[in-house]
């Protein structure tokens, strides 16, 4: 196995327009595949075939996370060979169940060669491994931020403590007196 996972622009370049929708708004699929899988040979898409139902609410995004459809896991995640075919810039997330930790999850798929065009989002039957010439299935354990990505950096600004607080009220209530205090 040779060349990159998935092909030009790689999610890193900047022909690739990250969405807003980084950190809770999941990766792109060809960012999933390219970190996880670097010696895969390139492609335009994957067929998932199976996702870890234990880990919450998958989702994917067709629309770089304007709208999100659940995934039916309930479709690919049995016997046989039916997956949910996404194309390499679809986004996908998994929303893990409340009170549930998960700290990673697991993910089945197999590298297309084709665009799934229109057909993106879409489930549909795929080749089993046992056939010749077609791709094999990949199975990736990673963590959630590997699919959900890692949420932005926020700065909050630190807290002052009471003694600054009042020690800032004291200065103001003392310029909003005009030097009065002086005279007394």
């Amino acid at each position: 196995m040779a060349a990159s996972a998935l092909s030009n622009p790689m999610p890193s370049s900047p022909e690739h327009k990250p969405s807003a929708g980084v950190g809770v708004g999941g990766n792109c699929i060809a960012q999933i595949v390219h970190d996880n899988c670097p010696d895969l040979l390139a492609s335009a898409g994957v067929i998932i075939e199976h996702l870890d139902a234990q880990a919450g609410n998958w989702q994917f995004s067709i629309d770089n996370g304007l709208t999100w459809r659940s995934a039916r896991t309930d479709l690919i995640n049995r016997p046989g060979c039916m997956g949910l075919a996404l194309d390499r810039d679809a986004r996908l997330r998994v929303l893990p169940f409340s009170g549930h930790r998960v700290s990673g999850v697991r993910i089945v798929f197999h590298t297309v060669q084709r665009s799934h065009g229109q057909g993106s989002g879409s489930y549909r039957a795929y080749a089993p491994d046992e056939r010749d010439g077609g791709s094999r299935s990949v199975t990736l354990v990673v963590g959630l931020n590997a699919v959900n990505g890692m949420p932005p950096e926020v700065k909050v600004p630190r807290p002052r403590n009471k003694r600054a607080l009042a020690q800032s009220a004291r200065e103001r209530a003392g310029d909003g007196l005009g030097g009065s205090l002086a005279l007394a």
